[in-house]
């Protein structure tokens, strides 16, 4: 249900003739399996992060660095707010 797209016509080619699908099986999927059965994927706010974090490779010190930097992003705001309400 949530695992296919709407907005696609599966009939009509893709822009530039590449159907959504073509590419797929191509790279792997690193999207928690949640993740994928409530549909967050690439396209959505949500999923795009969640892709981008899952991609993430904790071996590469660069990576590791992103992921600090998104914790960071994330929990500032909550922080606030508790600072504020305090």
């Amino acid at each position: 249900m949530f695992s296919e797209r709407d907005d696609v016509d599966r009939v009509q080619p893709a822009h530039f003739g590449i159907h959504p699908d073509a590419l797929a099986a191509e790279r792997p999927d690193p999207r928690p399996e949640e993740a994928k059965r409530m549909g967050l994927s690439r396209h959505t706010e949500e999923g795009a992060v969640l892709y981008f974090a899952s991609a993430l490779d904790r071996g590469k010190p660069a990576h590791r660095m992103m992921a600090w930097i998104l914790l960071v992003t994330f929990a500032a705001p909550v922080i606030y707010v508790l600072l504020v309400l305090l």
